[in-house]
């Protein structure tokens, strides 16, 4: 009886531990500022979108590194290399909740929720309320203009 306790413990330790969220704040202090594009979307039915071109993307800016507060704005890619904005900032947080690592966005008219899944310096994935998950990639410019 003892070694079938044994095990169950042994097991649970690990189903709990691999439910902890690897993004720690240091990796989100190092690697979300910046412009991130979607390469692809799961859908809750298992199918998948491809996103080959983006007509828009995200530029996350933290503003706060501490209590990990920023602002996301969705901005569209130039062939200069440069970025326009809509002007429309959502704010966001992020918390870890049972061991999630969540980013809350606010608006004037609306408040929602996305679970970041793994961050690193070129790739992001998240899950929407909805439960679609992104696959982002850092986004490129568009063409590299030297200037002289």
């Amino acid at each position: 009886m003892k070694k079938i306790q044994f095990l169950f413990v042994c097991v649970f330790t690990v189903i709990l531990s691999s439910c902890q969220s690897n993004i720690s704040e240091e990796k989100i202090q190092k690697f979300l500022d910046g412009y991130w594009e979607i390469e692809k979307a799961e859908l809750p039915d298992g199918t998948e979108k491809d996103y080959t071109i983006n007509s828009t993307i995200d530029f996350f800016q933290l503003e706060n590194k501490e209590s990990l507060k920023g602002l996301r704005y969705k901005v569209m890619p130039q062939l200069s290399g440069e970025y326009l904005t809509n002007d429309v900032p959502e704010t966001f947080e992020v918390k870890y909740e049972s061991n999630n690592c969540i980013i809350e966005y606010s608006t004037n008219y609306s408040t929602w929720k996305e679970q970041l899944f793994s961050l690193s310096k070129d790739k992001m994935v998240v899950k929407s309320e909805s439960d679609i998950i992104y696959y982002y990639k850092r986004a490129e410019p568009l063409l590299s203009i030297e200037k002289e």
